[in-house]
């Protein structure tokens, strides 16, 4: 008899596990493997299936199996964030379900991991604040399309927002502009709102905002602009100018580049940046601290009797190479609390060491310059994923909101190749890919909505899937189905031009 059962048992087991064809479910991003078979899972009204997990070591760490064929939703990964990632794919599977009124999740059997370890999403809060719910809210976003890092972009020339205690007038004044340009910048005669604008993050909401993150297997990436971007922090701490302590800087009402930017030569630099990491540090436990290092005009330098003499000192021949010294300083700095720095593409101008992650925004050139030197790189483009750029070519006729300019469609963003122009040794530089949304002209948590979405999905798709992606046609068809239910649950305000064929 007790052989009977374990036959039937075994039967059973072997009947439940048998591969059938994949079942019609849509999942963004598209797993390596989908297939289906068994019963499925009955899925009650009202009520979240019940998950059974379980670790499994032999798996990487973001790698999930989920299983729904034997009348249980498992989910086996390689630690608790794998189990999350699988339960976004869940997430999905129900909202589809739900919407097409069945009772019954079917059977399948999905194996899935990232293609890449870093798959980043950006914020810009220093052109426009946002509040900490607002920021809740968008980590809650990304998490949904299994990011699992998101890039904070704290001090700018038109607003420092983090709280430093050393350095108080960094936020007393530094986060404070006097008014923000009304419309778009290029116009003839830009006019401006005359109202103050302002916020800033105390170190227990940023601690808060770390643990927020964290919770949804998210690592936050603080960003402190230096040596350019820089005006918050010289009308807060004019002397750390070249222009000296009597000059009148002031927190930025325009957009752009400005030549105001941090004195190499004046040695209380080198501490006013190494405190104010040591706070920075305390707070944000991740391996990497963003330190710009972009855009920064070298004009006050050549006129600076202070960067002239440490060139000199240092037997520099260009200005560039102060740069690099303040960069490599802060680089060593930070390796000593165990820390990396990741910077723009800019800080391979003066030279860097091969230990920097190397961020590249100006195209994905300078991405393959750097992993041909050996660095690490963050693929970030603004041609492919910019998402402060319009998503129509006609932004005006299909009434889109305010952009910086340039045409981003979803279609773009999709069709990005992180290896191009690469070989094999080159590749394995290559640690991730990342979405940027700058906020000059987007002054609301639902304008950054509408402009990450349905973006976000092909970052997802790329940094996820890359190899594993489908056709474009077919992507949009799978966001429609899969997405866009759980879009509109969470009052998302997506841009639908993809899906009404307006790129």
């Amino acid at each position: 008899m007790k052989r009977l059962v374990i036959l039937i048992s075994t039967f059973l087991i072997a009947s439940c596990c048998a591969e059938k064809p994949a079942p019609d479910l849509a999942i963004v991003p598209n797993p390596v493997s989908m297939v289906g078979g068994g019963k499925g899972v009955v899925l009650k009204e009202g009520a979240e299936p019940a998950v059974k997990t379980r670790i499994d070591k032999k798996l990487a760490e973001e790698e999930y199996v989920l299983d729904t064929r034997c009348g249980k939703v498992k989910i086996t990964a390689g630690s608790e964030a794998g189990i999350f990632r699988g339960r976004q794919t869940l997430l999905q599977i129900v909202s589809q379900v739900r919407e097409a009124g069945a009772g019954r999740i079917p059977g399948v059997l999905i194996k899935d991991k990232p293609a890449f370890a870093y798959r980043g999403a950006h914020l810009d809060c220093c052109r426009h604040f946002f509040t900490v719910d607002e920021v809740k809210r968008y980590i809650d976003l990304i998490a949904m399309h299994k990011i699992n890092v998101f890039h904070w972009h704290l001090t700018d020339d038109q607003g420092w927002r983090a709280e430093i205690k050393s350095y108080p007038k960094l936020t007393e004044i530094g986060s404070v502009r006097a008014e923000t340009i009304i419309g778009h910048q290029s116009q003839k005669d830009p006019k401006y709102d005359g109202t103050p604008h302002g916020g800033f993050y105390t170190q227990e909401e940023m601690r808060d905002v770390v643990k927020y993150a964290a919770e949804r297997y998210i690592t936050v990436i603080p960003e402190i602009e230096m040596p350019g971007h820089a005006c918050a922090a010289l009308a807060s701490y004019p002397e750390l100018g070249c222009r000296g302590a009597d000059y009148p800087y002031k927190v930025e009402t325009r957009w752009g580049i400005f030549p105001e930017v941090l004195c190499a030569g004046n040695p209380e630099t080198v501490v006013f940046l190494e405190k104010v990491l040591d706070e920075i540090c305390d707070i944000f436990p991740s391996e990497y601290i963003h330190i710009g290092g972009d855009e920064a005009p070298r004009s006050e330098w050549e006129k600076c009797p202070k960067c002239q003499a440490l060139m000199k000192e240092k037997g520099y021949t260009r200005e560039a190479e102060l740069q690099s010294y303040l960069i490599t300083t802060v680089e060593k700095y930070l390796a000593e609390k165990g820390r990396k720095i990741i910077g723009w593409d800019e800080i391979l101008e003066g030279g860097v060491s091969q230990s920097a992650t190397v961020m590249s925004w100006r195209g994905a050139k300078g991405g393959i310059a750097a992993a041909k030197m050996g660095n690490d790189v963050i693929m970030t483009p603004n041609s492919h994923f910019y998402l402060d750029y319009y998503q129509t070519a006609d932004p005006a006729g299909n009434g889109e909101p305010l952009g910086i300019g340039r045409h981003l469609p979803l279609s773009k963003c999709y069709s990005f190749d992180p290896f191009d122009q690469l070989d094999e040794s080159e590749k394995s530089h290559i640690k991730g890919i990342q979405a940027n949304l700058w906020a000059e002209y987007i002054a609301t948590f639902d304008h950054i909505e509408h402009m990450a979405l349905p973006r976000m999905a092909a970052l997802a798709e790329v940094a996820w899937s890359n190899e594993n992606r489908t056709s474009y046609e077919d992507f949009v068809k799978r966001i429609e189905t899969a997405l866009l239910p759980i879009y509109e649950s969470r009052g998302y305000n997506y841009s639908t031009y993809a899906f009404e064929g307006i790129e």
